[in-house]
């Protein structure tokens, strides 16, 4: 069973230029590299030749797309098959001129990971040491919201506490009336990767994701049931090699399924079994919303925010 979404979601790259507090980059054990553009390309091109269902393309995954030298390529390469292109990126490689090629491109949205608002607080949030980056990307994420351009400016703000609280305030007011979209989120778990959140003793039987969640195409061509599996724990084929059918068929995405249909991951080996994406109460995870009801939004993915809450 194929998941009922639109979007599928690339991971052009695992190498990242920052080291966010919020991130587990360090246990990462994946290989950084990056998908070369044939590679892309003839996987896009089996996805909608085996498929109508997909219709957003989104730039993402556990490294920074910016980085990818022939992510405009990419990206012209899905408009070209029909596809709505989303791009997920700290900033740090965007300027005025790129972000025009990417409006000219039609890219629906572009959403950036700002977690300050002073460059002490910024600096220490993402583990970064240059004293001009964080000033360069707020002046020039300024101009693109002053700009008359098609691409929305999408901002998100994680808050840790103790380190970037009070900022998040100042943020805010900044922002909120000059981009198109402004969240603020209290960081996950990345599953087992960080302890954030806790896990409730109420779970959900599941979080949604291997019935509604987006196609998850890796670096390395395979295919992942959940982006917060950073490391692959849940890698259920290669579709360099087989086709959706296969891999949606394979023995582990059937014994992820019957966990979440029934509740029961005992005994499973899942990492879904104590992922707090299926905390029952979500009534902590979003802190601010400039657009969406904050209950209702927690309940969509982050990027086509079609709903995954089952």
């Amino acid at each position: 069973m194929i998941p009922n979404n639109s979007e599928v979601r690339f991971e052009v790259i695992t190498n990242c230029n920052y080291n966010c507090t919020i991130c587990c980059r360090d246990k990462l054990t994946r290989k950084l590299e990056s998908m070369d553009l044939g590679t892309f390309k003839f996987l896009l091109d089996k996805i909608t030749g085996e498929t109508d269902q997909y219709t957003v393309c989104t730039f993402s995954g556990f490294g920074e797309p910016l980085l990818d030298k022939t992510l405009t390529e990419k990206i012209e390469y899905a408009a070209r098959r029909g596809m709505k292109v989303l791009i997920l990126t700290n900033a740090s490689l965007l300027t005025i001129e790129r972000f025009r090629v990417f409006d000219e491109l039609a890219v629906l949205s572009i959403r950036v990971s700002i977690y300050g608002d002073s460059l002490e607080v910024y600096n220490r949030m993402h583990g970064i040491r240059d004293p001009g980056t964080f000033l360069r990307i707020k002046e020039t994420l300024t101009k693109i919201c002053e700009m008359k351009r098609t691409t929305q400016l999408l901002l998100t703000y994680n808050v840790e506490q103790g380190v970037n609280e009070e900022d998040s305030k100042r943020w805010i007011e900044y922002w909120k009336d000059r981009a198109d979209l402004v969240e603020v989120w209290r960081p996950h778990n990345w599953v087992d990767g960080k302890k954030y959140r806790k896990v409730q003793e109420e779970l959900m039987l599941s979080c949604g994701r291997p019935f509604k969640g987006p196609l998850q195409v890796q670096v390395d061509g395979t295919v992942n049931m959940c982006c917060f599996d950073f490391d692959g724990k849940l890698t259920l084929g290669d579709f360099k090699t087989q086709s959706l059918k296969e891999i949606f068929n394979s023995p582990l995405c059937k014994r992820i399924v019957a966990c979440h249909e029934t509740g029961n991951y005992a005994g499973s080996g899942l990492i879904c079994e104590r992922c707090d994406q299926r905390n029952a109460d979500k009534s902590n995870v979003m802190m601010y919303n400039s657009k969406f009801d904050i209950e209702e939004r927690v309940k969509k993915v982050s990027t086509t925010y079609q709903d995954i809450a089952r």
